[in-house]
């Protein structure tokens, strides 16, 4: 029986090695590349099934193995930094979750226009990098409806949930998650990106890596939702404490916003000290130690001993990472998705013009667990 070989390019192979998600030394173990790499006849070539096996174990996409040369992947609508702000290639989770993102804002794209052809996202331009971001902040504070917020005392998740709902609701997609689709095992590295946002002059996209804390999700909703007001695309996996150039301006105005400085001079007490008072400032604002004593230095309250004192704190007890809607599958589902995407997805299904195992797949579900789902979604409602 004749053994189907793929004679596929060296370049290809070598690029799939350095840019799929397992390591060289465990892709050796399993596979004879160096013939693949340097084959002398054609038996040294990848079997075609060996090759699928390949393609599951990086990560990369089948259909790249039959280019002629290494494939130039579309992501260059943002900076991909790390903490050191060096420029390094994106993970294949990151790719698939912005390339999952990107279909569905498509989706909601399409159906806004739909319904209404001259569909707009008015807020675009609303902020602008020249104002100081003191004025940007106002502007941010009512559009959020901070002020109600501020007046009555939550925990993190329930600021966060309202925070998430004001933004939907005014038009951006607001998605989460902490693995890539559904697969636990490919959980989203916060070290590699908190979160992003795919600008849009009809519906903006907000992702947020559910891996991280709360309070850190806090921040950079807010640091996205000012970018999708300047029409930024971004990609966020900087430490609010972090002083990068390009980002200054934007975390000053996050920080404004969620850190005003009349509330926080009233919030002070003179009975607590200064350590207390950070914890309480914390706790009621919905910020970090180290994002709220930097904030307290800008405002000259504290000094940088206080700062040191924060990032030490911070750094012993880790903030206490979220975990999706206490591990309920369904509590989880409906986390990850916005709301205003989940009713178009789950409207359409009803309606007759989505495929059900299509609208399961948008929701990030399975047709068997789909129905169940919406139920879910319902009693959200």
């Amino acid at each position: 029986m004749t053994v189907l070989r793929v004679p596929v390019a060296k370049s290809v192979i070598s690029w799939a090695v350095t840019h799929g998600e397992k390591s060289q030394e465990e892709l050796r173990q399993k596979y004879q590349l160096q013939s693949w790499i340097n084959p002398e006849t054609d038996r040294d070539y990848p079997t075609f099934k060996q090759l699928q096996n390949f393609s599951r174990d990086t990560r990369i996409p089948f259909n790249y193995f039959f280019q002629a040369e290494v494939p130039h992947e579309k992501y260059e609508f943002a900076s991909f930094r790390t903490v050191n702000n060096t420029t390094v290639h994106p993970s294949r989770r990151l790719i698939e979750t912005i390339h999952t993102m990107a279909a569905r804002q498509e989706w909601m794209k399409d159906y806004l226009i739909a319904q209404d052809d001259g569909r707009k996202f008015k807020l675009i331009g609303s902020l602008s990098r020249q104002l100081s971001p003191e004025v940007a902040a106002t502007k941010v504070h009512k559009l959020l409806e901070l002020e109600d917020k501020f007046s009555q005392p939550s925990t993190d998740e329930a600021f966060f949930n309202q925070l998430r709902k004001k933004i939907s609701s005014l038009g951006i997609m607001v998605m989460q998650n902490g693995v890539v689709g559904t697969n636990t095992h490919r959980p989203l590295d916060v070290a590699e990106f908190r979160a992003f946002i795919l600008a849009d002059e009809v519906v903006p996209l907000i992702f947020l890596n559910s891996t991280d804390s709360r309070k850190a999700k806090i921040f950079s909703l807010v640091h996205e939702f000012i970018h999708a007001l300047l029409g930024d695309d971004e990609i966020l996996n900087v430490s609010p404490d972090m002083d990068i150039s390009h980002e200054r301006w934007i975390n000053q105005v996050t920080s404004n916003v969620l850190l005003p400085a009349k509330r926080v001079t009233a919030t002070l007490s003179n009975d607590l000290s200064s350590a207390a008072n950070l914890k309480q400032l914390s706790r009621i604002f919905h910020t970090s130690l180290v994002t709220t004593a930097i904030r307290l230095n800008t405002l000259g309250l504290t000094d940088s001993r206080e700062i040191n004192w924060a990032k030490t704190i911070q750094g012993q007890s880790v903030e206490s990472r979220t975990k999706e809607s206490g591990g309920d599958f369904y509590n989880t589902a409906v986390s990850r998705v916005d709301r205003q995407f989940a009713d178009a997805v789950i409207s359409d299904e009803a309606c007759g013009r989505l495929p059900v195992n299509q609208a399961a797949e948008m929701l990030g579900v399975t047709l068997k667990t789909y129905a169940a789902t919406v139920d879910k979604l319902c009693q959200h409602a």
